[in-house]
């Protein structure tokens, strides 16, 4: 007697993936996630597998016509269903079949999928272990479900059912095994401390010793060591005697050096986390101030931190650098990243580092101080310059990459200017350990990045450092110089700042001495013996230098060196001019020598700059000019043809509608160069009526200060001095009208903000 079978055919979604096509390679995805389903039976396949397969086979067939494409979109939908895979019902027989053998529309056997084993035996569990009894309940739940998905995936003959029925038991036979670990561990931490009730049970016994405890849990230290807080204040405070003469010295410096002398003079071993807890809290009323059971009248002062102060052209400044970083990474062969500022002044005589920095700990290195009082000059401070040498293409690195360099020099008749900075840079290129970060083929790199403070003598704003940047410019022959500054109240963002955070730290409870071979200060605090200062000074200075070259800085070793002389070396170097130029710089010269002064000093012309400079409000940029018999010819042809897309320079800081600023390199290479705005013409701090100002009446070429413009004037334009009559206005409105203007919350912008699409091409 034949049996009737009937088949239920599975459903397949045909759109799995997109719900909505727009194009054909989304038409395709469907059809042949669709096709994988059918053939699989599986109706919910690993999106990812699928979507990264369908992409392999598109990517072999999207250059076949279109009526092709449609064929295999087509083929795919009427991909026929596995009748393997396809769930049948049979009417239940009475009698046993006599023939065994199975059929070809049978499902599969129960072979094929993994076998379900049944559950281990809970361990044994205490009455009162009440969290181990928590986890043996969760165990008997969970076997629970896992006896009736059993009995469902035995009894289920759909694939797909019995797939998802057996991820539901391996789910629960994991969290049934996780709460028998839990168990394990619960019982052998019970046994740690049933252990450990037996050893104090057998002190008691042993030694009759009887400890009485106000409190549950572990007894203070106090116990054990009633002395502690006078071993505390011991170790930090000075006698009656010390406050007479007036020491400015700490015992102690960090939490460390207090717990490592405790353990030397009174063997008190603690650790620091706890030494820490009989400490005073940073706060009395927070929840951390808890811990700090019975405190010491001892409190760790931290360092104070000054709040940086907002400024207006905080994210302009940031976005300007970020321009020259981002062309020195395209270049990076040829480029050099140089971070530099002045660290604050050490004085001499009294504690190197102020009241920034409260600490506990001794030195070890007995620092005397004389029982009388002592003058104190002005100028008797070392003033350290700190510059962080980074390689462009490793600037995401820049802490673990860059190499640190100190120049330390005395205050008093030295200082630093621009001059010293420029001297400092030439002694590290001649340094040779420094050729893999400043030359490139024993030749030094033509693209150099100065990063640097907004101070005096490093500010590109002044016309003495911009002469300066000139010269160092012309002495290393290099193809383009760029020197960017922050906004003020903003130096932290330098990246040498985090480097000198760590130097500080170094000095906290010294005192650099200022008479180690005799006073050379008179009561008025006057200095009466030069050669003795200089010696001095020389003494600690180069102390100073050895406590910072002694330890390393993110893992690298700082090189500190004492800086006793300056010198010029910009003596010999010549700069074209015109000849009223030349007879003013003859002028200049005769005004020194009739002074007193017979240094010789490079003149820099101002039709120079003009030629080669490209100033800002907090930038400068110097190019290599084409005439190659000023300055040769060029060493990075590639980036110099890049820059000659903007006459040489780099292109200004640009906002765009969404209120970001661009990127460098897009608006060099996708923008319309004839749209580009001005420079500085986005600066938050200047309105239209200041930048109109700034901004020659005759070319329309922009300057940060009317000195710059003036000067502009008289040697480029001598014959239109002053506004012409009847074109100032035609001539303004011509510079500025070429952008809209639009309106903003305080002050209204000088030109219109850019698109985004416009500065990005549609590939990209």
């Amino acid at each position: 007697m034949n049996r009737q079978t009937f088949f239920l055919s599975p459903k397949f979604n045909k759109k799995p993936i997109y719900h909505s096509p727009t194009n054909k390679y989304q038409e395709f995805t469907n059809a042949h996630v669709y096709s994988i389903m059918v053939k699989t039976g599986v109706g919910t396949p690993n999106r990812a597998d699928v979507c990264s397969e369908a992409a392999k086979e598109w990517n072999k067939i999207k250059s076949k016509s279109r009526t092709e494409i449609d064929d295999i979109i087509r083929n795919y939908l009427a991909t026929p269903y596995n009748l393997c895979d396809i769930q049948t019902i049979r009417p239940r027989s009475s009698a046993p079949r006599e023939d065994s053998t199975p059929r070809e529309d049978s499902t599969p056997p129960l072979s094929t999928f993994p076998a379900i084993h049944s559950a281990d035996p809970i361990l044994e569990i205490s009455v009162n272990a009440s969290a181990q009894r928590k986890a043996a309940d969760e165990i008997k739940i969970a076997e629970k479900k896992v006896t009736e998905f059993e009995q469902i995936y035995n009894i289920t003959t759909d694939s797909q059912f019995r797939h998802d029925t057996y991820n539901k038991i391996k789910n629960l036979r994991a969290e049934i095994e996780s709460n028998r670990e839990r168990i394990i561990k619960l019982k052998r931490n019970a046994g740690y401390a049933q252990k450990c009730k037996e050893k104090k049970r057998k002190i008691l016994y042993e030694n009759q010793e009887v400890i009485l405890y106000d409190k549950p849990g572990r007894p203070p230290l106090l116990f054990e060591h009633p002395n502690l807080h006078d071993h505390i204040h011991d170790s930090i405070e000075f006698g009656e005697a010390d406050k007479k003469r007036r020491k400015e010295v700490v015992k102690v410096r960090t939490i460390e050096n207090l717990r490592k002398n405790l353990e030397e003079n009174y063997d008190v071993y603690m650790s620091r986390i706890t030494l820490k807890n009989y400490l005073l809290p940073r706060q009395s009323n927070s929840i951390a101030a808890r811990a700090h059971h019975h405190p010491a009248w001892v409190a760790v002062a931290g360092v104070s931190r000054t709040e940086t102060r907002d400024h207006p052209d905080g994210h302009y400044c940031l976005a300007s650098v970020k321009y020259a970083r981002q062309f020195a990474t395209v270049f990076a062969d040829n480029s050099v990243v140089i971070s530099q500022d002045d660290k604050a002044k050490i004085g001499l005589g009294v504690p190197a580092v102020g009241r920034t920095f409260h600490t506990l700990q001794s030195v070890h290195e007995p620092v005397s101080v004389a029982d009388h009082d002592f003058p104190l000059g002005n100028g008797q401070k070392l003033v350290p310059s700190v510059y962080l040498m980074i390689k462009p293409n490793e600037l995401n690195d820049e802490l673990r990459t860059g190499q640190l360099a100190i120049h330390v020099r005395r205050q008093w008749s030295l200082g630093t200017s621009s001059l010293t900075h420029m001297q400092d840079l030439e002694s590290l290129v001649l340094d040779p350990q420094y050729n893999d970060v400043l030359k490139t083929n024993g030749e030094i790199r033509p693209v150099w990045v100065l990063l640097v403070d907004g101070g005096p003598d490093e500010n590109p704003r002044h016309l003495k450092n911009i002469k300066t940047y000139c010269q160092l410019f012309r002495k290393f022959d290099l193809d383009y110089l760029t020197v960017r500054t922050h906004a003020p109240g903003q130096s932290k963002y330098n990246p040498v700042e985090r480097g000198m955070a760590t130097l500080s730290g170094k000095l906290a409870g010294i005192t650099l001495p200022i008479d180690h071979f005799g006073s050379h200060l008179n009561t008025q605090g006057k200095v009466i013996d030069p050669e003795l200062a200089l010696q001095n000074f020389r003494y600690a200075g180069e102390s100073l230098c050895d406590i910072w070259s002694q330890d390393l800085i993110f893992g690298k070793s700082v090189d500190a060196r004492y800086v006793e002389e300056l010198a010029n070396q910009f003596e010999n170097l010549e700069f074209e001019g015109t000849d009223k130029e030349k007879m003013e710089e003859r002028n200049q010269q005769k005004k020194k020598q009739d002074k007193g002064d017979d240094s010789p000093e490079c003149f820099v012309p101002w039709s120079w700059i003009e030629n080669h400079c490209n100033l800002c409000q907090y930038s400068l940029d110097i190019k290599h000019c084409a005439n190659t018999s000023c300055c040769g010819p060029s060493r990075a042809k590639e980036a110099m043809d890049f820059l000659l897309l903007n006459n040489g320079f780099l292109p200004p800081v640009t906002k765009g509608r969404d209120g970001h600023f661009t990127s460098a390199i897009h608006l060099l290479e996708y923008y319309d160069h004839l749209k580009i705005p001005g420079y500085d013409s986005h600066c938050p701090s200047f309105d239209q009526t200041t930048y109109s100002r700034l901004c020659c009446s005759v070319c329309g070429k922009y300057f940060p200060t009317l000195t710059f413009m003036t000067n502009h004037k008289r040697t480029m334009h001598p014959a239109s001095r002053g506004r012409p009559k009847g074109k100032s206005k035609e001539q303004n409105s011509r510079v500025l009208d070429d952008f809209s203007l639009l309106p903003s919350q305080q002050k209204q912008p000088l030109f219109d903000e850019t698109y985004l699409r416009d500065c990005i091409s549609d590939r990209d």
